[in-house]
């Protein structure tokens, strides 16, 4: 099951100013590219991925208050939400869902392929 979302689909949200949704799929979309299996230099370790998360979370906040006018603690608010969102599709989609295997990955040199069972 692939679980994607086209170009489209994400204009459509920022467009229909559903700011929570789009910035969760930001906030995803960072994270996941500053995983070790990324080609950019900079790798963020698991256990500071979620205070990324919601770091990104609070500055999509501040934005959303200084461009759009929303009521501080709304936006913050707001912000929290995107990156709860975020954190909480992961372990749903990714996690659960496809048991680890993120999304556009990479395979490692040193990773096994899969060989399906009865195969060999």
């Amino acid at each position: 099951m692939e679980i994607a979302m086209s170009s489209d689909e994400l204009l459509g949200l920022a467009l229909e100013h559903r700011w929570v949704a789009f910035a969760a799929l930001i906030i995803g979309a960072v994270v996941r590219v500053l995983k070790s299996d990324s080609p950019l230099p900079i790798t963020v370790p698991a256990k500071w991925r979620g205070w990324l998360a919601i770091g990104l979370g609070i500055v999509a906040g501040v934005l959303e208050a200084i461009a759009g006018g929303t009521p501080w603690a709304r936006a913050l608010a707001e912000g929290l939400a995107a990156a709860v969102l975020a954190i909480a599709g992961h372990e749903l989609g990714i996690e659960s869902l496809r048991g680890g295997k993120e999304l556009f990955a990479r395979k490692r040199d040193d990773e096994v392929p899969d060989i399906p069972k009865g195969s060999a």
